[in-house]
Parts: structure tokens; sequence; C-alpha cells
């Protein structure tokens, strides 16, 4: 599923954004796609699951499917249509408040949710469920649709050829290039987070009830840490957001290998959150600097097939490791792979603002 989105990420959002003169209008049409699919599934909850579930499993998984697909596809749009309508020296801002009260009140809904499951029987508690996920879409879409955005000029240079472009583009851009290694070591690093809660189960043989705490940790962590980083980077730049952030889950990974009891894993997680946002923000508005506006979507696609990939790989590959020669391999070669990572961010990438112009951003 990941690959095929990556694919029309690439070659099919990237295509049509460059051909929009407005890019809100087509968002606003195809995200239909994006949020439909959640009042599907509540109906599905009310009035299908309980006499046939076996085919509501499969119409669940087409809905899922139609999502993703409409995140993928819309992905490079969005970010483009971002860059337009955001001055360039408050893209950190931006992500920090966006991803931020999105973390807060996704924790709202995550205790809304557990209210829900033990209030309800099945299948209406997850009913209600994405009835709340789907209202909350309703809501989205109408803030989405009060956003002012004019008029550009219609580009060619990253739809008609979309590969060729990508290998001119590197070819002309060695620092991008430079970027683009780096986040894939610090995307295939995130292998050790995956595992710190049932690494830390087994080691010091916690309640089960521990693990919400850890998960927690974690969410506030990166809720909160968002709204550093995005005035961070709009002051200093966000190769140092992306930088801390590397940092972060370095310090991360020497704790989960180190700790001397459980306790210790709650500075773990919190430091995990802080590479999550830290990455979420810093991580999308560095490519926007790093991207001519005509190219914009060129560089958004690439950057996030090049990202989320490896990061869908890694867990895979660190089950497996696990399973043969135990989880303590999985955090050292997380930390190998986040260290290059962050060695090559800080010693290989330059701050992009220093190179790019904005006076048409």
């Amino acid at each position: 599923m990941l690959i095929w989105d990556g694919h029309f990420l690439l070659s099919g959002g990237a295509r049509v954004s460059g051909k929009l003169e407005k890019k809100l209008p087509f968002i606003l049409r195809f995200t239909l796609f994006e949020r439909l699919p959640f009042l599907g599934m509540a109906l599905l909850a009310f009035y299908l699951v309980p006499h046939n579930p076996s085919l509501s499993l499969y119409i669940l998984f087409i809905l899922l499917g139609i999502n993703s697909f409409a995140m993928g596809f819309l992905g490079p749009i969005w970010t483009e249509m971002i860059g337009k309508v955001i001055h360039h020296s408050r893209w950190g801002l931006y992500f920090a408040c966006g991803n931020g009260l999105g973390a807060l009140m996704g924790m709202w809904g995550s205790t809304l949710a557990e209210r829900f499951i033990s209030t309800y029987p099945f299948p209406r508690n997850f009913g209600h469920c994405f009835l709340l996920a789907s209202v909350s879409m309703v809501v989205s879409y109408f803030f989405l649709a009060l956003t002012r955005e004019e008029k550009e000029e219609v580009t060619s240079s990253s739809g008609e050829k979309f590969l060729s472009s990508f290998f001119q583009v590197i070819r002309e851009d060695a620092n991008f290039l430079s970027f683009l290694l780096a986040r894939v070591f610090l995307a295939l690093g995130v292998v050790g987070g995956a595992f710190y809660t049932v690494y830390a189960l087994q080691k010091f043989i916690i309640p089960d009830a521990l693990v919400a705490r850890y998960n927690a940790v974690l969410l506030v962590s990166q809720a909160l840490s968002n709204f550093i980083w995005g005035p961070l980077g709009d002051k200093k730049g966000h190769k140092l957001v992306v930088l801390l952030g590397a940092t972060s889950i370095v310090l991360s990974n020497l704790l989960a290998l180190f700790s001397p009891d459980f306790r210790w894993f709650f500075l773990a997680f919190t430091l995990l959150g802080f590479n999550y946002s830290a990455i979420s923000v810093g991580g999308t508005a560095i490519v926007l600097d790093f991207a001519p506006r005509e190219k914009r979507g060129l560089y958004v696609g690439w950057s996030s097939f090049l990202s989320n990939f490896p990061a869908f790989f890694s867990p895979i590959l660190g089950g497996k490791i696990a399973d043969r020669f135990g989880y303590h391999w999985v955090f050292w070669l997380a930390l190998s792979l986040n260290l290059v990572g962050l060695l090559w961010i800080l010693w290989g990438v330059r701050e992009p603002r220093a190179f790019t112009n904005f006076e048409e951003g």
C-alpha cells in the first residue's frame, strides 16, 4: 500500500500540482476521497457488521485504501499550497501549530474513543469512533475551504518528465541530495523506538498498565515540543531543528541500551517524541527551504518517499533481527543508523536558506 501511494505521490501528485494555477479547488474536490471513508466506516459499523462481518472487513480495507491513496496523492499538492499561502518566515510556526494542536486534540479524541469503547457494545462503539472522526473531517474541510490562494504561473518541469527531472535536480543540487541521504538513515533509525515497549515489558517485568503511561509521555512530549521547534526553525534555520531531533533519538537509543531500570524509559520515550516532532516540523519546512518555487512538488514528493518508505520497512527488518538475535542488536543498529544520519546532517548538509531566494515566496 505504501509503495503504491509513494508512486502516485511522486508521479501523480507532483505532475498534477505543476499544472494547477490554484491548488485549493483541486484539493477541496479530491480530499473528499480522504474524508468520506470515515463516514463509510461508521455506517459499516452501525448497519453491516452485525449482519455480515466478513464483507464488512473487506469493505473496510477498501475504504482505508482510498483514504491512504488520497492522502499520499494530495501530499505534494497540499505542501506546495502551504508554501504559497504561508510566508517563508512562518513555515516552521505553521507546521508546529498544526502538528502540535493536532496531537493535543488527538489525545482528547483518544479519551473519547476509550469512553465510547467502554460504554457501547461492539460494533456500535467503533461506529461512534468513526462517526466522531467523520465530524472532525467536516470541521477540518470547512476551515480548509477558508484558505485564500492567489493564482500562479503553471509550470511543466515537475509534471511531464518527473523521473528525469529528479535526476537533474540531484545533479544540480548536491546539498539537497545530501539531505535526502541523511534522511534515509534517520528514517531507518526509527527501528529502535518501535520496540521500546516490548523490550521494557520483557526486561523489567513491568505491569501492562505502565505501557499506557509510556505512550502518554510519548504523545505529550511530541505535542508540546512542536511549539518549540517551529519558532526555533523560523529564527535559526530548520537544519538546526532536524539536527536536534537526530540528537534526541541518538540519546533515546543510548538510554534504551543502558537503562538500569524501567524509569529511564520515560526519558527515552520523551526524547523519542522530541525526534518525531522535530522531523515532522523541521523536516517538512526545510524541504520548502531547499526547493525553488517551480519545483516544490518534485522536492516534496521525493523527500516524502525517500523518508516514508524506509520508515515503513525498518520495523519489519527490526522484528526479524529481534527474533533471531535479541532487542539489543536492534537498538545498536538504530543507534548506528541515527548516528550516521546525525553526523551527515551536521557536516554534510548546509543550511539551505543561505542559498534560496524567497523574493517570490
